[in-house]
């Protein structure tokens, strides 16, 4: 009996009248499953072909059989891509399982760095080509992209709050994750990723969208008319199940449960590694974020973010998780960083990263500098990780009028104005590109909030509801386009894009890798 290793991955792929297709791509898909680890296979999963795809699989196993691969068909009538996926999911026996589309529209490549993520971390890692490091290699036509993005910011506000992609065509989870999903599944066509993707999120799986190189195939099953309104209809229809089925919202984990904080540990941080992974904050945070990364990064370099916690919106950019570093000084949030989102981490402090000097292309402080007395040596800290051509990204809570005992709370020493970041990232050495407000849309609501409440446990993160999730989602897209065209006078926050000034030599620190 073949050992199993514990990252064997069976790989489901659904096909229907593919024997013009097959030929072309099944030896890739086997001879990925046969590197992949020990007990790794291929799973055809087929949706009632009438054109002679089943025979022509079955004479491919025999031949890929006698070589020593593991391939294996899973025959069915004809319901929908989503039925066939669902049925190659339930039939996996390997600790992880995902699908991709036979045509390989994201390459095998991107499916090992998703299978790497799940495997780190109890996640449903999805492929997305909206991120700032996604590359689209062969563009879908313009009706065909306009109409994706609509659909998809139509299923964001009804159902997905956040993610960016939806229908991209590799997913990869724990098996067991899989097997609870798929108990409150129902959909048989292509609006089945949808759903797979609000049930993990109604249960409280973390979804991790990962940048992917993605071409478009002109054999793509999807028909743009009758497809794209079957799926609209079925947005209703999936809401409706969600709520039957799982009506308080109960956040199951079948992962386990959060490990128990110590109980000396200090508020702000026992709050930020309990927080709900998928708030508002977090995702819109993600958004401005994501805005400057396709503006200004470099989607082949490292990421380093500093002081990013439990890395919560660090996991929401999609950078390459191989190449994302969270650093920070606490045990715990970099437990959970790696825990929640797979993500590398680091325990150091802020101004003492062991990496090499040059060695990032984006440097990201979000939500840090007003918790340091002195920022100096984590800007200078910045610059020297930051490669010739990279970029600081930095967001700080804006207008110092805003202050109240809610920022001593969570630890804040200071709000910043526009001029003062600027003034203070000129002043270590950086030439500021960009500098703009953020969340112009809450200034009156905090300001109302914090002088209405006061006390310790105010955090802000406790403020959530469905209204309030898709009233952020939108308002947070329309400041983004806005971002386009101008900065912002006014925001609760402040982001700002840097470089290291070309006259001012990086520090020569030799920390190492």
């Amino acid at each position: 009996m073949t050992e199993v290793a514990p990252d064997a991955v069976t790989l489901v792929v659904p096909v229907y009248n593919e024997s013009r297709r097959l030929e072309r791509f099944a030896p890739d898909l086997s001879a990925f499953t046969a590197r992949r680890p020990a007990g790794s296979e291929l799973v055809f999963v087929d949706d009632g072909s009438t054109d002679g795809t089943v025979e022509l699989i079955e004479d491919f196993i025999r031949t890929a059989t006698a070589q020593g691969q593991r391939v294996r068909l899973v025959r069915g009538t004809h319901k929908g891509k989503g039925a066939a996926v669902r049925e190659g999911l339930r039939s996996a026996t390997t600790p992880l399982a995902g699908f991709c589309d036979l045509d390989l529209s994201t390459p095998l490549t991107d499916f090992s760095r998703l299978a790497d993520a799940a495997t780190e971390a109890p996640i449903l890692a999805i492929a997305s080509r909206g991120l700032s490091a996604s590359r689209l290699m062969r563009h879908q036509s313009a009706v065909r992209e306009f109409l994706g993005r609509t659909f998809n910011k139509v299923v964001q506000l009804a159902l997905v709050p956040g993610v960016v992609d939806t229908q991209c065509g590799a997913k990869v989870a724990r098996t067991g994750l899989w097997q609870v999903i798929l108990a409150y599944s129902d959909e048989d066509g292509f609006a089945w990723d949808v759903e797979i993707i609000a049930i993990a999120k109604r249960l409280g799986i973390s979804v991790q969208e990962v940048a992917v190189e993605w071409r478009h195939e002109d054999d793509s099953k999807v028909r743009v008319a009758r497809d794209g309104a079957a799926m609209l209809r079925a947005l209703p229809r999936i809401r409706r199940g969600l709520h039957a089925r799982l009506p308080d919202r109960t956040r199951v984990h079948p992962h386990g449960p959060i490990a128990p904080l110590p109980p000396d540990l200090d508020l702000v941080v026992s709050t930020l590694a309990t927080a709900d992974t998928s708030h508002w904050w977090y995702r819109s945070t993600a958004t401005f974020v994501d805005w400057a990364l396709k503006q200004w990064g470099d989607p082949d370099g490292r990421l380093i973010a500093l002081g990013a916690g439990t890395g919560d919106v660090t996991a929401k950019l999609g950078w390459a998780p191989e190449r994302t570093i969270v650093a920070d000084a606490s045990v715990e949030l970099a437990r959970e960083a790696h825990r929640r989102h797979a993500l590398e981490v680091v325990r150091c402090d802020p101004d003492q990263v062991p990496l090499l000097t040059g060695s990032a292309s984006v440097v990201c402080a979000l939500d840090v500098l007003q918790r340091l007395r002195d920022p100096r040596p984590m800007l200078r800290e910045a610059r020297r990780l930051l490669g010739p051509e990279g970029r600081m990204i930095v967001i700080v809570p804006g207008h110092p009028r805003l202050w109240t005992a809610a920022d001593e709370s969570v630890g804040h020493v200071r709000r910043y104005t526009r001029r003062a970041l600027r003034a203070e990232l000129e002043a270590d050495g950086f030439e500021v590109l960009f500098c703009s407000h953020v969340f112009s849309w809450l200034v009156m609501p905090v300001w109302i909030y914090r002088r209405s409440h006061s006390g310790r446990e105010q955090f802000g993160l406790e403020i959530d509801s469905a209204f309030v999730d898709r009233c952020a989602l939108l308002l947070a897209r329309l400041e983004r386009v806005a971002l386009n065209r101008m900065t912002l006078p006014v925001g609760s926050s402040v982001l700002c894009v840097a470089r290291a000034a070309r006259n001012t030599e990086s520090s020569t620190s030799t920390i190492l890798a």
